[in-house]
C-alpha cells in the first residue's frame, strides 16, 4: 500500500501542486490534496464562508487520513489555511514536511525535515 502525503499550499501555485502531485506518484506515493479542481472558473479563492469551511474541512479529513503532510511553500511563503492545516497536522502527530523554510521561527521549528521539490525522492528515506 502506498504512502498517503497531503500536500498543503496556496491555491496560487495550483500548477506547482499539480506537477508535485504527479512527482509523487511516480515515486510511488500517493498525494491528496482535496478540491483542486474545485471551480470550473479555476479561481484561487473561495467567494464566501460556506465555501471556505467545505474547502477546508475536505483538506483536514485528507490530514486525518494522510501518513503525513508536505506544505510546498515558495520563497517560504504559508498562508492562513496552510497555517491552521499545520496546527491541526501537529495535533494528530503527523510527520510535517517543508518544501524550504518560511523564515519564521514561530514556523520553521515544526517540519522534521525540509524536502525541497528538486529532491522529492528524499521521501524514500523518511519513509523506509
Amino acid at each position: 500500500m502506498s504512502r498517503k502525503i497531503v500536500i498543503g499550499s496556496s491555491m496560487k501555485f495550483r500548477s506547482l501542486v499539480k506537477s508535485t502531485m504527479k512527482e509523487l506518484e511516480n515515486l510511488g506515493y500517493q498525494p491528496l490534496f482535496p478540491n483542486l479542481d474545485y471551480s470550473s472558473e479555476d479561481r484561487d479563492v473561495a467567494l464566501t464562508i460556506e465555501e471556505k469551511n467545505k474547502l477546508a474541512w475536505d483538506h483536514y479529513r485528507a490530514v486525518e487520513e494522510a501518513d503525513a503532510v508536505y506544505f510546498i511553500l515558495p520563497d517560504g511563503y504559508m498562508g492562513t489555511s496552510c497555517k491552521i492545516e499545520l496546527g491541526y497536522a501537529l495535533a494528530l502527530k503527523k510527520p510535517i514536511y517543508f518544501s524550504e523554510p518560511t523564515n519564521d521561527m514561530g514556523l520553521d521549528g515544526y517540519p522534521k525535515k525540509i524536502i525541497s521539490l528538486d529532491n522529492l525522492i528524499e521521501f524514500h528515506n523518511e519513509f523506509n
